[in-house]
């Protein structure tokens, strides 16, 4: 998938994806932190105060009336955790210089895109506190909004349990008192300390010349200190002595139940696909096991779909339940499992998981952005491979394969959100 890679300093990598399908280009700059408890909630403040002036263009006005005269080029801010790594920064869709009547239109979005990250609009050397007051209401907005959608609140809640010694637990947000707690000094030290420390991946979707896109990204940190950190790669918990069981009580009609499950999978092992192909036979599809049995024959849940961590060694099932049928749709989930751990796998299971996934793997062609995830997160595992290449892949994979796979999962914690009414 990725063309080309050049280090341009010091932990600076680019990477290029050549692609003329498309008449936009596609860029992105990712600052790579560990996920730290001290930093995630400074991290994700980062890009939104970044996002509001720079330099030159010193208010959120001024920005979009540039990208307006980039042909309405866009530019948004980029918050995700991948297992133990933070990543945030930005990402562009800019329209390809093809297309674009003699303008530069790749030169001059770059140069906007590196304002935005590297020559933030500062008041007496440090972040306008104005502009940071503002976005600490946002993201403990954001923070305080988690709990409206129950499902992803579960998911979270199962988490945070699961993994509560280990960086997987750590809300990327940070909690609504450490946000709260921000400043602009301490903001401003926190990106100092990215701009120093943080390895930084820069990707380019598109079509446009390599070596001079390079170039003009070489010169920004030419004047920029870098001592760029290792970030180590979290020990994956493996075994399970005891199966926790959490409940929380919230005003709730529906019930979420979610399964957390240690799958014995490291990203070394680069046997991603099975995964995939697991996944899609017992969850992930409307033709896997759960959806099919447990929410329609058994009508046990509103739904009912299994996730898997790439990073994390983590399965989780995900359902939607009256409080009434926890033991039961529990019990039903577990069941499916097994049948896949007895090798309970029907040929029509396996060729519809398989044409599901490699449909959706060469859908992947279709979006410059699709393209670029592909890319930057399989290269934080170490993987160096494309869709077409992981479809032959899917396509071989056997029955005891998959059977293999699911043997080694185990039950770790079982959390349930249930409403005052069921106590």
């Amino acid at each position: 998938m990725i063309t080309k890679t050049k280090n341009i300093a010091k932990g600076v990598n680019i990477n290029f994806v050549k692609t003329e399908k498309f008449k936009t280009n596609y860029i992105s700059i990712n600052f790579i932190s560990p996920l730290s408890k001290d930093f995630a909630h400074l991290n994700s403040m980062l890009p939104l105060v970044l996002m509001r002036g720079t330099k030159n263009y010193p208010s959120q006005k001024e920005i979009n009336k540039r990208l307006q005269l980039l042909y309405s080029g866009d530019i948004v801010a980029r918050n995700s955790n991948f297992g133990e790594y933070h990543i945030f920064g930005f990402k562009a869709n800019i329209l390809n210089n093809r297309f674009s009547k003699n303008l530069d239109i790749t030169s001059e979005s770059i140069d906007l895109l590196c304002e935005l990250a590297f020559d933030p609009y500062l008041v007496n050397g440090c972040f306008d506190e104005a502009y940071t007051e503002g976005e600490k209401i946002n993201l403990v907005d954001t923070i305080e909004a988690e709990i409206n959608e129950k499902g992803k609140y579960a998911i979270k809640r199962l988490m945070t349990e699961m993994c509560k010694n280990e960086v997987f637990g750590i809300s990327r947000f940070g909690t609504v008192e450490e946000v709260k707690a921000i400043t602009n000094k301490t903001l401003y030290d926190a990106y100092k300390k990215a701009i120093k420390e943080y390895p930084i991946e820069i990707y380019f979707v598109g079509d446009g010349d390599f070596e001079s896109i390079a170039n003009k990204f070489q010169k920004v940190f030419e004047t920029i200190e870098r001592a760029p950190i290792s970030i180590p790669q979290a020990k994956l918990v493996d075994e399970v002595s005891q199966i926790k069981q959490i409940v929380d009580i919230e005003n709730v009609k529906q019930g979420k139940l979610v399964l957390g499950f240690r799958t014995g999978y490291k990203p070394k092992d680069n046997k991603y696909h099975l995964m995939q192909l697991f996944n899609e036979i017992f969850g992930a599809s409307p033709t896997a096991k759960l959806f099919l049995n447990v929410r329609e024959k058994m009508s046990l849940c509103y739904y009912c779909r299994s996730i898997i961590g790439q990073r994390t060694g983590v399965m989780l099932v995900s359902s939607g339940i009256e409080a009434c049928n926890k033991e039961i749709a529990e019990k039903a989930i577990l069941e499916q499992l097994e049948m896949i751990k007895n090798g309970e796998i029907s040929d029509e299971e396996m060729e519809s998981a398989k044409k599901s996934i490699k449909n959706g793997y060469m859908q992947i062609y279709d979006s410059a952005e699709a393209m670029e995830t592909w890319a930057f997160f399989r290269s934080l595992c170490g993987i160096f491979t494309t869709p077409i290449l992981e479809c032959e892949k899917i396509e071989k994979t056997t029955k005891n394969e998959i059977q293999a796979l699911a043997s080694r999962f185990k039950l770790d914690t079982v959390y349930f959100l249930r409403g005052k009414e069921n106590v």
